[in-house]
């Protein structure tokens, strides 16, 4: 409080004002004073009239411990908010209520003029945004300027990116894509100062929801952008995420020789990294070559060796594991081995954060096989009641093989057309 009010002091005497002239008429002399001694601490109503009366922003007024503070909350949202692997869930949702308590209390602190303000904004629009459903006075497009003023082009993006996160959450795949287009558009005139990660995200998320609204032509024309970055530059960031995602593709039109060279390359970037979770992805991405290239579904089980779960987070190891369990349910179903597969699929369930509709097709694909198998076993209730949730499921999805696989497998149970 001393150190502010003696800058307070400092600026009334640069600019060779007394008191009463800094005072004018919503403060009095002696509240000033006070102020200037280190006795009465201003809100920050009076703060910006003290600036405005002495010629400076409020943020010179603020003293270089205020920004320590704010650098040192900053550095703890940042830890927390990173933690955080499905924002949604309760225990996550209790997380940010206490993150957005801790940013309210320095709120009025922030004007979006330094580095750290703007992060701070940043991180309590998205809570906001998160835990009501809507940002408040304050909004993403506020820091988004706030950034631009700053140069930091790269959040920008990133903002852009949670906006498009939002409209994806809701299935809102349109909207979600418009968000990633006006990045696109709104980074143009910097692209030169921004960092080839950051680009990376933008045509990944771009590849991703180009899918998902069914346009292959840009969603190959934004996958070649980004894997021209990466190889140009050797950044292998977000490569297990392109490797994977080119695989499902090259899988999903029955491209033999492309997913045999996608599915060395995943291969190849486990061995490199020796990270748990792209070691994991293999379990899930072999399988699923053994099922639909190879049909060598005898082979699907032994993928299991790649399910290194321990030290992964818990929501990793559901993710992981359920998508392999997914595949050998598959295997087992297409080796007239129905009993097994519904023992696998017993527990199976749709994770509430799963929302690109290749990925949901893969999921509901699953449901259409405990169907099938409850169909052999002379469930045909149950097998009814499976492949109803599985075909309304996929209805408003973009064609693919497993939305096929659904609807044959519905034609079966329901009119008794042959499935494999």
């Amino acid at each position: 409080m001393n150190s502010l009010g003696e800058r307070i002091k400092q600026f009334r005497k640069r600019k060779k004002m007394t008191l009463a002239e800094v005072a004018g008429d919503r403060l009095t002399k002696g509240m000033l004073s006070l102020i200037e001694n280190g006795k009465a601490q201003p809100s920050m109503e009076s703060l910006r009239y003290i600036a405005e009366r002495v010629g400076v922003d409020v943020s010179d007024l603020l003293d270089d411990g205020d920004i320590e503070e704010l650098r040192t909350l900053l550095m703890e949202i940042e830890e927390q908010y990173k933690s955080i692997f499905h924002p949604y869930e309760p225990k996550a949702k209790a997380k940010l209520v206490r993150m957005r308590e801790k940013i309210l209390r320095k709120k009025e602190e922030l004007q979006g003029k330094k580095y750290e303000e703007i992060r701070l904004l940043d991180y309590f629009t998205r809570i906001d945004a998160i835990l009501n459903g809507e940002q408040e006075e304050l909004t993403m497009f506020d820091v988004i300027g706030f950034y631009e003023k700053i140069h930091a082009y790269s959040r920008m993006i990133d903002c852009y990116a949670f906006l498009s996160g939002l409209a994806y959450t809701r299935n809102d795949y349109k909207i979600a894509l418009q968000f990633m287009q006006d990045a696109e558009q709104k980074i143009q005139p910097y692209r030169h100062l921004i960092d080839f990660m950051a680009m990376l995200d933008l045509h990944y998320l771009l590849t991703v929801l180009y899918t998902a609204v069914d346009d292959p032509v840009n969603t190959q024309k934004h996958l070649e952008l980004a894997l021209e970055i990466a190889h140009k530059h050797k950044i292998y960031y977000r490569m297990d995420d392109f490797y994977r995602f080119t695989l499902i593709q090259a899988i999903g039109q029955g491209d033999k020789e492309k997913s045999s060279y996608y599915l060395m390359k995943l291969t190849q970037h486990a061995d490199f990294t020796e990270d748990k979770m792209a070691i994991s992805t293999l379990a899930f991405a072999n399988a699923h070559f053994a099922n639909i290239i190879e049909k060598d579904y005898k082979k699907v089980p032994g993928f299991s060796k790649y399910l290194i779960l321990d030290g992964l987070a818990e929501e990793e190891v559901i993710d992981f594991a359920l998508l392999f369990h997914m595949e050998e349910a598959y295997a087992y179903w297409a080796l007239d081995e129905f009993k097994k597969s519904l023992e696998i699929s017993e527990s199976f369930t749709i994770p509430p954060y799963v929302h690109h509709p290749l990925d949901l097709s893969i999921m509901y694909r699953s449901f259409a096989v405990r169907a099938l198998c409850f169909y052999e076993t002379g469930n045909r209730d149950a097998a009814k009641s499976e492949i109803l949730f599985a075909y309304h499921g996929v209805t408003e999805f973009p064609n693919s093989i497993y939305k096929k696989f659904v609807q044959e497998a519905y034609e079966k149970i329901q009119y008794g057309k042959r499935v494999k």
